[in-house]
């Protein structure tokens, strides 16, 4: 617990990276082939395409209940379908991949740093509250936002970073080319709500007690799962609908006895909880270990 967050950083990449045989690869989710992700892109294009065009063809039908159903119907399929691929793609590509273009940096270091081994490792995957995040303009990785502006600002950034995928990738083309207001509709509220869940059931992953959603089976199925995505990063990208993993195969669903040794089970993360302890600066400094209530 005393560890210092970056050396903790350090450590992990040394286990990561050691030669320790086939059955720490074995551990890993592989990566897709390229033949396999342009099978998916174009599989995924034609389904949206034809979406698309089924909901410009109700569009004359949209005021009627029927038309309004499957427009309705056809925007969450499509805002669903995009939203799953396009999660996949800036996840895996761009927060858990350095870049040296500085935006992209500091997308990964802000999640795949700081996010995954400072702040939330598999040991500490949960946390007492309140919750806290790390400012985009800190220059340490292990220091909070001390005060509701910087905090704020901090999960607005993120609401936009999520927000432009959305808007440029689903939302202004159902509004443009589908003649369809129901469609549109659908497909911009589908995408808010999507949004608020990325940040508030991620939050509640990490900070028990904080949201009444946790008490769903599916919750916890999708916690189980970004446990996982925490001890391999590689897999379990998608956050809320696996359909990525399923197409690009890097769906997991256990963990291996290996990784089950150095970071515990799923069921024991849950009852790990962490008390954090900061500086005035906001700076971790260490944190104390109890036991969350079941």
């Amino acid at each position: 617990m005393g560890q210092v967050p970056t050396e903790r950083f350090a450590a992990h990449k040394a286990v990561r990276g050691a030669g320790s045989g086939a059955r720490a690869e074995q551990s890993r989710a592989a990566e897709p082939s390229a033949a396999r992700v342009l099978a998916v892109f174009l599989g995924v294009g034609v389904v949206a395409a034809a979406l698309f065009e089924l909901a410009l063809w109700l569009a004359p039908a949209a005021a009627s209940p029927a038309g309004w159903v499957g427009s309705i119907a056809l925007g969450v399929v499509l805002s669903l379908l995009i939203g799953s691929i396009v999660e996949w793609v800036v996840h895996r590509l761009i927060m858990h991949r350095p870049s040296r273009v500085p935006g992209l940096r500091l997308a990964y270091e802000h999640h795949h740093r700081a996010h995954h081994w400072i702040n939330f490792p598999p040991d500490q995957y949960i946390q007492a509250g309140p919750v806290q995040y790390v400012p985009l303009w800190t220059g340490r990785l292990d220091r909070v936002a001390t005060n509701r502006t910087a905090w704020a600002v901090t999960v607005g950034v993120h609401l936009a970073f999520y927000s432009v995928f959305a808007i440029v990738l689903v939302v202004l083309p159902a509004w443009l080319s589908s003649g369809n207001a129901a469609f549109a509709w659908s497909v911009t509220v589908t995408a808010v709500v999507v949004l608020f869940l990325f940040i508030h059931a991620h939050d509640a992953m990490h900070y028990p007690g904080l949201s009444p959603i946790e008490r769903f089976a599916f919750f916890k199925w999708l916690d189980r799962h970004h446990y996982i995505h925490h001890i391999d990063t590689g897999a379990n990208t998608n956050f809320l609908l696996p359909l990525g993993d399923l197409l690009f195969g890097t769906l997991r669903k256990t963990l291996t006895p290996e990784e089950v040794r150095r970071w515990g089970t799923y069921e024991e993360a849950r009852r790990r909880l962490v008390t954090p302890v900061f500086a005035p600066d906001g700076t971790r400094l260490r944190g104390s270990l109890g036991t969350a209530e079941s």
